[in-house]
């Protein structure tokens, strides 16, 4: 059945009335081009537009007022202009589009893309268009994620947020040699069903990861992740998907981003500089004022004391410059040159855009896989498996679809689900918290009032998917959220879990020092800028016997108390696995035993060797302070490795396992136990 049309006839035409209002239709369907992976859904979407009109012709329209002559029209590209197909007929654009898909299946041999070929049909032209003319193709076409699958090892994934680090900054698809793109969610739920996944994990980044960064860091962890090397670390099984999530982050002073913004915004740059001169002026002339009219006479009063005197003598060597209004100009560009710095960083820019960009994609990806396998499975149900591919009208994600078979129980109606493991580090731990809050308001909150002593039903997120375990490796999250009226959010999403893990170092200067800057005006509190989860580290109850049982604890500048105190919320502290990695190769330079005159310089030598890493990697190994937790060498990645493939094995197999990584190295473990009490 074809649907019918929203619109006369084809080729369409633009609208003659204004040329801004062409060029900036012709501006956004190049950019979603541009910024969609070739033949996704919103790939597609664009080019059905771009091929059922004729290149426009700028001259045909009137030169705005705003242009001076003629010879400012907009110019087009020839790339631009062979966008452009201006087709007869919605046979012709799915020809054309079908043409580009074996084009760029020649150029690339390992790609192929059975969705797109047996979705994008008439019906799915004519929807296209419909949209378009009755100006909902934006909320059709939109899509706040995509999924890529490796072309190297079939159950590694990656999912990126559609946000981009700026507007102005192109975005950074993976490499096409490597991943190829689903058509969308739902086609990664027919590979789900096919290939009889039991099991996901999902791992995300930090602060200052840039799309390349992590491209490269993930493809090195799925190559040791499907790498047999012993019978006791043995490869991810083929039913096991992992799956890792990049957010919109930024490297610092590198990023283009940082300056496109400023080059894109002079009126906004003008405005601050003008409000922040005026808090210099009034700020300076209150100095100012304080030091001639009190400061100068006090002294001058005073001088005929021993220590005044040779004070006051100095003042006057330099009251000529008192003279002046020297003040604010010296205020003003200290001012400038602390929030720049601060804005380079790029720290608060990465943790707005992890809390309001990166989690509520994920969570979307999360419940727009739950409701596809869902879907795919009730109608499964209602109509044999044929194995074939075969478009069907109303899906949730486009108006033509295809069918799934889901051969998995665990897809098709287990009362367990797929297990999912998130792996969280750094900035992306508050990300993983901030999306299981948004998961947990959207499948129900736990707050008790249900029996479920196995913890299925609090863990569930949706039908198809229950989570697992939650590691988080150095998280930025601050240590307060685990106090009492602070967590108001954290306990329900930590509660979900059914296991969780915390790899965490004191020696860990990024996190140690970078939030507290960072977060000084913005934190409820300063001790929650200060103190960081990440930080925790395993302080032996006696210290002359290191091996004796640990305690949590967090250090501040140089001494150290528990991290747990009267105020905080014990169930939650009771809930991790500790795995404290401050003295672990990977992620630490120096073994020096902590003690309160040796933190600072523990912290100092550590840099040094750090920096000095960077490029001189083979003397001095590789060394990540931050992130040395999945360099794949260590002991830290092959933990990691464990914890995410182990299936149904108790915590306490779990921990007898993690004790026999950990022998012979500086590495020290807390399992899970109520080893906290109120006094």
């Amino acid at each position: 059945m074809i649907l019918s049309r929203q619109y006369s006839d084809l080729p369409l035409t633009w609208d003659t009335k204004s040329s801004e209002t062409l060029q900036n239709d012709c501006q956004w369907l190049e950019s979603l081009v541009k910024n969609s992976p070739p033949f996704s859904d919103g790939w597609v979407k664009a080019r059905i537009v771009q091929l059922a009109y004729n290149c426009p012709n700028f001259l045909d329209f009137p030169v705005p007022k705003t242009r001076v002559n003629s010879s400012q029209r907009p110019t087009m590209t020839t790339a631009q202009l062979l966008a452009y197909g201006g087709k007869l007929s919605e046979k012709e654009i799915v020809e054309a589009l079908q043409w580009e898909c074996l084009q760029y299946c020649q150029t690339h041999p390992v790609a192929d893309f059975p969705c797109f070929r047996a979705t994008v049909d008439e019906n799915y032209v004519i929807a296209t268009l419909n949209s378009w003319c009755d100006r909902h193709f934006s909320e059709k076409s939109a899509r706040n994620f995509e999924v890529y699958q490796d072309l190297v090892y079939p159950n590694v994934f990656l999912v990126i947020s559609t946000a981009p680090i700026s507007l102005y900054v192109d975005r950074q698809l993976p490499p096409p040699d490597r991943f190829r793109a689903l058509f969308n969610v739902d086609e990664f739920a027919e590979i789900v069903g096919e290939g009889f996944c039991d099991r996901m994990t999902l791992r995300t980044h930090g602060y200052a990861t840039s799309a390349a960064t992590f491209y490269d860091l993930f493809m090195k962890e799925a190559s040791a992740l499907n790498r047999e090397e012993s019978a006791r670390n043995s490869r991810l099984k083929d039913n096991h998907f992992y799956i890792g999530y990049h957010w919109p982050s930024e490297q610092p002073f590198t990023s283009p981003g940082l300056w496109s913004d400023f080059s894109k915004n002079w009126g906004v740059v003008l405005k601050f500089s003008f409000v922040l001169s005026g808090f210099a002026g009034i700020i300076g002339t209150g100095l100012y004022g304080m030091v001639k009219l009190l400061g100068l006479p006090l002294f001058k009063g005073l001088e005929f004391l021993p220590l005044i005197g040779p004070i006051w003598k100095g003042i006057q060597l330099s009251a000529i410059a008192l003279q002046w209004y020297w003040v604010v100009p010296p205020l003003f560009i200290l001012w400038v040159i602390l929030m720049q710095c601060l804005r380079v960083l790029v720290y608060q820019r990465d943790r707005y855009r992890a809390i309001h960009y990166g989690a509520p994609d994920l969570a979307e990806f999360f419940w727009r896989l739950d409701r596809a396998l869902n879907r795919k499975a009730e109608k499964t149900k209602q109509t044999p498996k044929t194995g074939a591919f075969t478009p069907v009208l109303g899906s949730m994600e486009t108006e033509n679809q295809g069918s799934l078979s889901l051969p998995n129980q665990a897809v098709s109606g287990s009362p367990s689900g797929i297990a999912v493991n998130l792996v969280g580090h750094s900035m992306g731990g508050l990300l993983l918290v901030n999306t299981l809050r948004i998961l947990s308001d959207r499948f129900g909150k736990d707050d008790g009032d249900i029996e479920d002593p196995d913890g299925l039903e609090f863990s569930k997120i949706g039908d198809r998917l229950r989570l697992d375990k939650l590691i988080l490796a150095s998280p930025d999250i601050p240590l307060e959220f685990l106090r009492e009226g602070r967590n108001n959010y954290v306990r329900s999403a930590i509660r979900r879990c059914r296991q969780i893990y915390l790899m965490s170092s004191d020696r860990d200067i990024i996190l140690r020092y970078m939030p507290t800057l960072g977060n000084w005006f913005s934190e409820p509190s300063i001790e929650m800028s200060a103190y960081r989860l990440g930080n925790v580290y395993l302080k032996p109850l006696d210290d002359r016997y290191p091996n004796s049982n640990y305690r949590p604890y967090i250090r501040n500048l140089l001494v150290s108390h528990e991290a747990a105190s009267p105020t905080s919320a014990y169930d939650l502290f009771e809930r991790f696995n500790y795995i404290d990695c401050s003295e672990t190769i990977g992620v630490n330079g120096i073994f020096w035993a902590l003690k309160s005159h040796r933190g600072l310089a523990i912290d100092l030598i550590n840099t040094l060797m750090f920096v000095l890493s960077l490029s001189y990697s083979r003397l001095f190994g590789q060394l990540d302070l931050h992130g040395g937790y999945f360099l794949t060498h260590t002991a830290t990645f092959k933990i990691l490795k464990l914890l995410i493939s182990v299936n149904g094995e108790s915590e306490a197999e779990i921990a007898a396992g993690i004790e026999e990584l950990i022998q012979g190295t500086r590495i020290r473990f807390l399992p899970r136990q109520p080893f906290l009490t109120k006094d």
